[in-house]
This record gives C-alpha cells, structure tokens and sequence, in this order.
C-alpha cells in the first residue's frame, strides 16, 4: 500500500485504541523517539507506549490531521485532543515523522508543543491565509524551503529573509510567538543552543504548500522539527515543535496551571 496509507492507518488506529494495530504497523525493530519517552527499539514498546499514554491523554484522538508524503517519509501534523489526569480537556499540536518501508515503519520521531497554546491576531491571520492558499509544488516548496534553512544555519540573515513573507509568523510554544520578519529572525537567532555542536538540517519532507523541516544538534538525537507553510513563494507560517525532553523539558510533570488550587477549608 502507498506509505500515507500505512500512516493513515496508524493514525486511525490511535484514534480508537487498537494497540495491535498500531504494533503490526511498526517494524519489529522501529527505532522511535517521543517528546514523552526515552528512545524505543521495537514495535511492542511503541504499543506500550501508546496504551501507558492514555493514562495522562484520556481519550486521545488525532484532530486537523494535515500529510506531506516525500519518498518514503511521511509527516503528519495533528492536533491531539485528550483528557488530563483530572478528565479537563486540553489540546496539544503534535509533528509525527516516519519512514516506511515494505508497508511498515521503520523510523518515526514524535515532537510536540506545549499544551493549549493561544495564538495573537497576527498569527490567526497567517493561519488563515495559509490554509487559504491553493497551489504550489513540491519541488519548488522544498527548493524553497531547505534553502531558507540552510541560510538560518549559516546565520546568512538578509538572505534568509528574502525567502519570508512580510507577515510571516513563528509559533513556538517554548520560547514566544512573533510575527514580522524581523522578528521571527531576531527570536530564531534568541533561541538558546547548546554549548557544543552546530545545529545540522536532518530532513526535509515536501508537499506542495507545506513542508516539514527537521534540525539536530546531534542527527541520533532529534531536537526540532517545524511544520513550513507556504503561500506565493514565500514562507508565511513556522510551526516549531521540539522533542521536549532533549532541551530540558520533563513532559512527565504535569503543568502548574492544571493543577487544583489546594487550600485549607476552615468551619465558619
């Protein structure tokens, strides 16, 4: 079967629970990386992955799917909607990369945004034009696309903005969300590294107005991973998400405002 077919089916069986499902459509030796796990080396560990999920993602569906399929990568950009540990529905944008081969995937890197983000006018607006936008190519989105990227690595930052629109907008949930070229340049150029090693472009998955972009510090390890769209030739939005645990952030600890107040209720 076509490999969007094979992710499709992943996504379905997510969707409705079906944990031998999602283990038949995985290789016996997957290799997957989650911004809620440790590394996983086989398909019985990713179904348990998915089926331990459910404890903090009740109900865990995947929403506004949106596929770019490029050789035998697949990339998914979704909405996980799911209950938290108290059953408060809340939402989270997730980008899902894999590689299939022989109708199973071999290779697949989950990165995520924080929860519940809320997006300013500008940012709406982007949206909108970009999902608006009908046409383009992959070729050309993706000539368009690794081109921009490699100028960011190279820090080359007037050649960089010729390839964004003038209403472009960053989405990032960890450091801010801006809009303006100058803006998204000076928070991408703001946006903490290490202090060894130099950001690499590791994959490029195109489809004809969208694009997914994946940067490492250290290939084995996945950092970022930003979904691109494009409108007229120009970069209009960037969605980043990050494999959170790689840049320090425990996914394991559930977020201050989702807790219950606790106070002492005292007799009157």
């Amino acid at each position: 079967m076509p490999n969007s077919d094979v992710v499709e089916a992943l996504v379905t069986a997510i969707n409705y629970d079906r944990f031998e499902d999602i283990q038949a459509l995985h290789a016996p030796g997957v290799v997957f990386h989650s911004f809620r796990s440790p590394m996983l080396r086989d398909s019985v560990a990713v179904r348990d992955f998915h089926h331990e999920l459910l404890e903090r993602y009740a109900d865990c569906t995947y929403t506004e799917v949106e596929a770019v399929e490029d050789g035998g990568a697949v990339a998914v950009r979704a909405t996980i909607e799911a209950k938290g540990y108290d059953w408060r529905a809340f939402q989270q944008r997730v980008l899902d990369v894999s590689r299939v081969e022989d109708d199973l995937i071999v290779d697949r890197r989950l990165y995520g945004m924080m929860r519940d983000i809320e997006l300013d006018k500008p940012a709406l607006a982007a949206m909108d034009a970009a999902n608006a936008f009908r046409g383009g190519s992959a070729r050309s989105t993706r000539r368009l696309v690794r081109g921009l990227y490699e100028k960011l690595i190279a820090s080359e930052r007037d050649e960089a903005s010729e390839s964004l629109d003038e209403k472009v907008t960053l989405i990032d949930s960890v450091y801010g969300i801006v809009s303006g070229v100058d803006a998204v340049l000076d928070l991408l150029e703001a946006t903490p590294r290490p202090a060894f090693g130099y950001p690499r472009l590791t994959a490029v998955v195109a489809g004809e107005k969208d694009a997914a972009v994946e940067i490492a510090i250290d290939p084995a390890r996945p950092r970022i991973a930003d979904w691109v769209r494009v409108v007229e030739g120009k970069v209009l939005v960037i969605e980043r998400h990050w494999m959170l645990r790689e840049i320090g952030i425990n996914p394991f600890v559930e977020y201050a405002r989702d807790r219950h107040r606790r106070q002492v209720i005292l007799p009157k």
